[in-house]
């Protein structure tokens, strides 16, 4: 989802004109050298679509009679090299796009399109129902355009004059929802041309864009959709063509409803858009990735959709210390950490997929994860890393690491969102630790607590502290915390059996009862250094990039129970020791020879301290964890 486009344009744009001394060091190059190794070979240029109108540029009939518009550009001869009478297409399907404009042109990445057409690969862009040149209504990928996706798909695959039978997807937020929902859901009759997609910052449903566990995001349903429709409507230079414009503006009724919805409730209309039961359904090869530190899409999905993944489906992630963009393109978020091997490892992607070409990926390690110091490492699932479980137990005065915690902490719900004062949030500390400790994967809060309202938000902020007493922060433009966040309603406390929110309606939470609550915080991978410190915050609202998570307005009593009978522990995953260190490529070392060392993680349980038990109690899991 892009309602920051505008915004994310400009500071990738901007990076651009950021000096190589100004950017912060590349990422640490312990462990073997990791390249990805194409074969494909840039001989060709391109023929853009009005070059030959007749053919590059169509219209697909959807299940309801709706135009929908593709456009290709194709690979053309190029001194002297002829590409092949039938290549492979790459599509991108977005809402984002008029007639003859790229999705991804020339920037922090060289244009999408010519670089693929350079390789021999078509690229074409669908304008989803309800943009640009197609017709109908946007709907926020539902039933209807993830039909649309299979029936483009077949289209590229059977009937283009071009097509070797063979389609990939690519795109970020938007242009990646459109992927993973057309290969899960489209008709496998016309899906079977779909072999690879390539999906960054994806929304796993659409529900969690809006909502975390219960819990609203200030103004987001009505500040996202209403985007959406703005930009059918009035955007420059993406005006939708003259024969569709009327219907574009008169059918977001359904969407702008749901809109006004602050309650977090999984209605129809968001199980409708819940895209993780699908998963299992996916039988193109998925190369996912996604921001650590994405303001906009949070990581949620890669609970409940990567990991569920069937193993008879090739598929690999990619996940690490970057904003809402593409790992080669970050300006914002540690710039100096930009992977020069981006195009090349979608292109070897493509090439194993789309052409059967021998390119090694399936000796790719399963998951690339770097942690917020920026090293990678390679591990076999993502957030479940199989690494050692870890835990602290919240304790008396603000103690977090407590072997034999006692009483409670109560904290008073704020009624706005906003930071709270010292009186309205329970703040937990570890001590400086004596060795780093390091938590990758999903963390999660157990706690027993009580309120005294039947209705009440629990929201956290987990972070990392440096050994000067400062939370550490990232270089970059959005100088974003080394932290993660997380949120609950306690009024929608249900189990959540498959791995993913789905509770339809709330109901009343038993007031001055103990009941144990769990809350998730979003997928990270943070070290505390040595002599540093890890702080949880817990208040009724969380505030950082996204926004601020709204309270319940209750203004509830929150009780914070914390002994031997009801332990409240903060448990997570550690990386195994075994875990091998990965030398990637960064920006400023295009020219360079990468050094390798075999190096493995090691342990980095903080000096043993997440190793303690917890009222005679070891680690133990929890759920999903």
């Amino acid at each position: 989802m892009r309602v920051f486009r505008i915004l994310l344009v400009a500071v990738l744009m901007g990076s651009l004109a950021i000096p190589a001394s100004a950017l912060a060091a590349s990422a640490p190059d312990k462990g073997v050298a990791w390249e990805p190794r194409p074969v494909s070979l840039a001989l060709y240029g391109t023929k853009a679509p009005d070059e030959d109108p007749d053919t590059q540029r169509h219209y697909v009939e959807g299940h309801d009679g709706v135009d929908l518009y593709v456009e290709t550009w194709l690979p053309a001869a190029r001194a002297g090299k002829t590409p092949p009478r039938k290549v492979p297409t790459i599509l991108i399907m977005t809402p984002y796009v008029s007639q003859g404009v790229e999705e991804y042109p020339a920037g922090s990445l060289p244009s999408f399109i010519e670089y693929f057409n350079s390789l021999g690969y078509a690229v074409a862009q669908h304008h989803v129902r309800g943009t640009g040149e197609s017709g109908g209504c946007l709907e926020q990928t539902a039933s209807n355009q993830w039909d649309d996706g299979a029936r483009v798909v077949e289209y590229l695959g059977k009937e283009a004059p071009w097509s070797n039978g063979r389609v990939g997807m690519y795109g970020i937020s938007y242009d990646a929802e459109t992927q993973i929902s057309t290969a899960a859901y489209g008709d496998p009759k016309r899906t079977k041309y779909l072999k690879a997609i390539v999906p960054a910052a994806s929304v796993g449903s659409q529900y969690d864009w809006n909502y975390m566990d219960g819990v609203a995001w200030a103004g987001q349903p009505l500040l996202g959709n209403s985007s959406y429709l703005a930009s059918v409507s009035i955007v420059p230079g993406q005006e939708p063509a003259p024969q569709h414009y009327p219907e574009k503006l008169t059918c977001q009724g359904e969407v702008m409803t749901e809109s006004g919805n602050q309650s977090g409730d999984f209605t129809k209309y968001w199980q409708d858009r819940e895209y993780r039961p699908g998963a299992p359904k996916v039988r193109a090869a998925t190369l996912m990735v996604h921001g650590l530190r994405d303001f906009n899409v949070q990581d949620i999905t890669l609970a409940g959709f990567f990991d569920r993944l069937p193993k008879s489906t090739p598929h690999k992630g990619l996940f690490g210390v970057w904003n809402h963009a593409f790992p080669g393109a970050h300006g914002a978020v540690e710039p100096g950490w930009n992977r020069a091997d981006w195009y090349t490892m979608v292109t070897a992607w493509f090439d194993r997929y789309l052409k059967g070409k021998d390119t090694g990926v399936e000796k790719w390690p399963d998951v690339q994860v770097q942690s917020s110091e920026g090293q990678w490492f390679a591990v076999d699932e993502y957030p479940r890393t199989g690494g050692p479980l870890g835990q602290l137990g919240l304790g008396p005065g603000g103690e977090l690491g407590a072997a034999r915690p006692e009483g409670s902490t109560a904290y008073m719900e704020q009624v706005q969102p906003g930071f709270p004062l010292p009186t309205e949030e329970a703040i937990f500390e570890t001590k400086p630790v004596s060795g780093p400790l390091h938590l990758t994967g999903q963390p999660m809060l157990d706690l027993w607590l009580t309120s005294s309202q039947p209705d009440g938000h629990v929201a956290a902020k987990l972070e990392v502290i440096g050994k000067d007493g400062q939370p550490l922060r990232h270089d970059g433009s959005y100088s974003e915390y080394q932290a993660t966040y997380g949120a609950r309603s306690l009024q929608h406390v249900e189990p959540m059996r498959r791995g993913w929110f789905a509770q339809e309606t709330g109901k009343p939470f038993p007031t001055d009862k103990p009941v144990r609550v769990t809350v998730r915080l979003l997928p990270t991978d943070l070290v505390v250094p040595k002599k540093g410190t890890l702080r949880l915050t817990i208040s009724g609202s969380v505030s950082y990039s996204k926004g601020d998570s709204l309270p319940s307005g209750a203004g509830s009593l929150i009780t914070l129970l914390h002994d031997c009978k009801h332990s409240s522990t903060l448990r997570f995953r550690m990386p195994a020791k075994s875990a091998k260190l990965l030398n990637i490529r960064e920006t400023d070392e295009v020219d360079q020879v990468l050094t390798s060392r075999r190096a493995r993680m090691g342990v980095q349980d903080g000096g043993g301290i997440a190793k303690k038990a917890v009222c005679d109690s070891r680690p133990k899991r929890l759920p999903f964890l």
